[in-house]
């Protein structure tokens, strides 16, 4: 399952972000994607949602998926996140 190294590699660079900046939780997270990539926006958020059940911080989030033009760009980018502090 290709969404699942996608989803545990985006939770480490989650879990850095909200230990540095003391983040309660991650509502929104909006990724860009290549526009070859497999990558679908239900089954990132289903896979999400295994991976973090019980996890309060990722209890209300929802990744959101743009694809780019650019086919050389790389499989998923960060763009942003909205967060509760």
């Amino acid at each position: 399952m290709h969404e699942l190294s996608v989803v545990q590699n985006l939770l480490k660079i989650l879990e850095k972000l909200r230990k540095e900046r003391a983040i309660k939780s991650f509502l929104k997270i909006n990724l860009t994607v290549n526009p070859f990539s497999c990558l679908d926006e239900d089954n990132i958020n289903f896979t999400f949602s295994a991976l973090t059940k019980g996890q309060d911080a990722y209890k209300d989030a929802k990744i959101y998926i743009r694809r780019t033009d650019n086919p050389s760009s790389k499989e998923f980018i960060l763009d942003d996140v909205e967060i509760e502090v």
